[in-house]
Protein backbone atom coordinates (compact mmCIF):
# COMPACT_ATOMS: atom_id res chain seq x y z
CA UNK A 1 0.00 0.00 0.00
CA UNK A 2 1.80 3.14 -0.89
CA UNK A 3 -0.74 5.23 -2.39
CA UNK A 4 -0.88 8.72 -0.86
CA UNK A 5 -4.03 9.72 0.74
CA UNK A 6 -5.74 12.57 -0.55
CA UNK A 7 -6.27 14.93 2.55
CA UNK A 8 -9.88 15.95 3.30
CA UNK A 9 -10.78 19.82 3.00
CA UNK A 10 -11.10 19.80 6.98
CA UNK A 11 -7.37 19.02 7.50
CA UNK A 12 -6.15 21.62 4.53
CA UNK A 13 -8.35 24.02 6.43
CA UNK A 14 -6.22 23.55 9.40
CA UNK A 15 -3.00 23.86 8.19
CA UNK A 16 -2.31 19.75 8.16
CA UNK A 17 0.02 18.86 5.04
CA UNK A 18 0.97 15.50 3.78
CA UNK A 19 4.85 14.51 2.65
CA UNK A 20 4.32 10.57 1.43
CA UNK A 21 4.52 9.46 4.78
CA UNK A 22 3.74 11.80 7.23
CA UNK A 23 0.85 14.17 8.76
CA UNK A 24 2.06 17.72 9.48
CA UNK A 25 0.54 19.95 11.33
CA UNK A 26 2.73 23.36 12.51
CA UNK A 27 6.12 22.14 13.27
CA UNK A 28 4.49 18.09 14.19
CA UNK A 29 4.98 15.47 12.56
CA UNK A 30 1.65 12.30 13.00
CA UNK A 31 1.50 9.07 11.88
CA UNK A 32 -2.02 9.20 11.83
CA UNK A 33 -4.05 11.90 10.19
CA UNK A 34 -6.84 11.70 13.28
CA UNK A 35 -3.95 12.64 15.62
CA UNK A 36 -3.05 15.62 13.34
CA UNK A 37 -6.14 16.82 13.59
CA UNK A 38 -7.27 16.28 17.16
CA UNK A 39 -3.93 18.13 17.84
CA UNK A 40 -4.91 20.94 15.23
CA UNK A 41 -8.32 21.46 16.55
CA UNK A 42 -6.91 21.28 20.18
CA UNK A 43 -4.39 23.93 19.28
CA UNK A 44 -6.88 25.99 17.60
CA UNK A 45 -9.55 26.20 20.41
CA UNK A 46 -6.87 27.76 22.52
CA UNK A 47 -8.04 31.50 24.27
CA UNK A 48 -4.51 32.49 22.69
CA UNK A 49 -3.82 30.55 19.66
CA UNK A 50 -2.18 32.72 17.14
CA UNK A 51 -2.09 31.41 13.06
CA UNK A 52 1.57 30.52 12.43
CA UNK A 53 2.51 32.15 8.83
CA UNK A 54 5.85 30.48 8.92
CA UNK A 55 5.91 28.23 5.60
CA UNK A 56 7.47 24.95 6.28
CA UNK A 57 8.83 22.80 4.04
CA UNK A 58 8.81 19.08 4.48
CA UNK A 59 10.82 16.73 2.43
CA UNK A 60 8.42 15.13 -0.02
CA UNK A 61 8.46 11.38 0.08
CA UNK A 62 8.37 9.25 -2.99
CA UNK A 63 7.33 4.99 -3.23
CA UNK A 64 10.30 3.31 -5.14
CA UNK A 65 10.66 3.39 -8.30
CA UNK A 66 10.01 0.07 -10.74
CA UNK A 67 13.42 -0.88 -10.20
CA UNK A 68 13.59 -0.62 -6.91
CA UNK A 69 10.71 -2.81 -6.34
CA UNK A 70 11.94 -5.54 -8.37
CA UNK A 71 15.03 -5.63 -6.03
CA UNK A 72 12.29 -5.60 -2.76
CA UNK A 73 10.32 -8.55 -4.42
CA UNK A 74 13.23 -9.87 -4.78
CA UNK A 75 14.17 -10.20 -0.89
CA UNK A 76 10.62 -10.18 0.41
CA UNK A 77 10.37 -6.19 1.67
CA UNK A 78 7.31 -4.13 1.25
CA UNK A 79 6.65 -0.30 1.16
CA UNK A 80 3.75 0.76 3.37
CA UNK A 81 2.61 3.75 4.71
CA UNK A 82 6.15 5.78 3.46
CA UNK A 83 8.22 2.78 4.99
CA UNK A 84 10.23 -0.05 3.62
CA UNK A 85 9.35 -3.22 5.91
CA UNK A 86 11.20 -6.08 6.17
CA UNK A 87 9.39 -8.99 8.53
CA UNK A 88 8.61 -6.94 11.82
CA UNK A 89 11.16 -3.95 10.85
CA UNK A 90 10.86 -0.72 9.28
CA UNK A 91 13.00 1.22 7.39
CA UNK A 92 13.27 4.98 6.26
CA UNK A 93 15.68 3.80 3.34
CA UNK A 94 15.47 1.23 0.74
CA UNK A 95 18.91 0.23 1.07
CA UNK A 96 18.91 -0.24 4.88
CA UNK A 97 16.31 -3.10 4.65
CA UNK A 98 17.81 -4.49 1.61
CA UNK A 99 21.02 -4.61 3.87
CA UNK A 100 19.53 -6.08 6.92
CA UNK A 101 17.52 -8.70 4.03
CA UNK A 102 20.70 -9.56 2.61
CA UNK A 103 22.36 -9.96 6.36
CA UNK A 104 19.07 -12.25 7.68
CA UNK A 105 17.21 -13.31 5.15
CA UNK A 106 13.91 -15.61 5.19
CA UNK A 107 12.13 -12.63 7.74
CA UNK A 108 9.51 -12.07 4.72
CA UNK A 109 6.15 -11.68 5.45
CA UNK A 110 3.73 -14.41 4.18
CA UNK A 111 2.37 -12.83 0.65
CA UNK A 112 4.74 -10.04 0.98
Amino acid sequence: MDASPVLPPSATALGISFDGRAYHYREYSYERIADALAYARQDRDRPDFREDTTPRQWKQWAGPTPEERLHMAAHGIVYEHGRYCYGPYRYDLLSAALAYAQHAPGLARPGG
